[in-house]
């Protein structure tokens, strides 16, 4: 949400009737606004941060023009320049300053090898932040300089890992090893408690 307008994604096509292609701004009074940046495949994941939307999912346009799964647009509907460029899906998104948390089940960003996750800033560099887990990502969790992450994975940077992991902004791997027997897709915070 920002302010009074709710973004949301999916695997829509339409709202209330009107053609909304994955992505839609929806008034918390309930009526459609005209944001439309229409997407060509599923988005999985928005991020809203300083006017822009962030996405993440399969697609590989937005209103006709290349993005392949990530993007950014304006809270106008303009597609921004921030093109990151997945090298397959993108699945969650987290935003933490001018950092903007990748996770999915690419390989790539930017071109450059990134196992699952990877940071990109608002400007659209790929950082040098590279965890490499062995398997999806479907949620980042960022608090202060920790990194959580849950998915479907058994080890991070080669050290054996269950599902759930949290490395620095180093990309360092934490001693925090709850492990779980099956995929992770959402974490919360809390306190000093990660609700899982």
């Amino acid at each position: 949400a920002a302010g009074s307008v709710i973004y949301a994604s999916g695997f829509f096509t339409a709202v209330g009737g009107t053609p909304r292609n994955y992505l839609a701004a929806i008034g918390t009074n309930g009526v459609l606004q005209p944001w439309n940046p229409e997407a060509n495949n599923l988005v999985m994941t928005i991020a809203f941060g300083s006017g822009t939307v962030y996405a993440g999912g399969a697609f590989l346009a937005i209103g006709g023009t290349p993005r392949n799964r990530l993007a950014a647009v304006d809270t106008a509907g303009n597609l921004l320049a921030w093109n990151p460029d997945a090298g397959n899906s993108v699945e969650t998104l987290a935003i933490s300053g001018a950092t903007i948390y990748v996770g999915g089940i690419f390989n790539t960003v930017a071109g450059v090898a990134r196992n699952r996750v990877a940071a990109v800033s608002t400007t659209g560099v790929l950082q040098s932040w590279n965890p490499s887990l062995d398997g999806p990502v479907y949620v980042i969790l960022v608090d202060g300089s920790t990194v959580y992450l849950g998915g479907l994975f058994s080890n991070v940077n080669g050290s054996a890992r269950s599902n759930l992991a949290a490395v620095d902004s180093n990309a360092a791997l934490q001693s925090w090893n709850p492990g779980t027997d099956s995929t992770v897709n959402t974490l919360s915070l809390s306190g000093s408690n990660i609700y899982v």
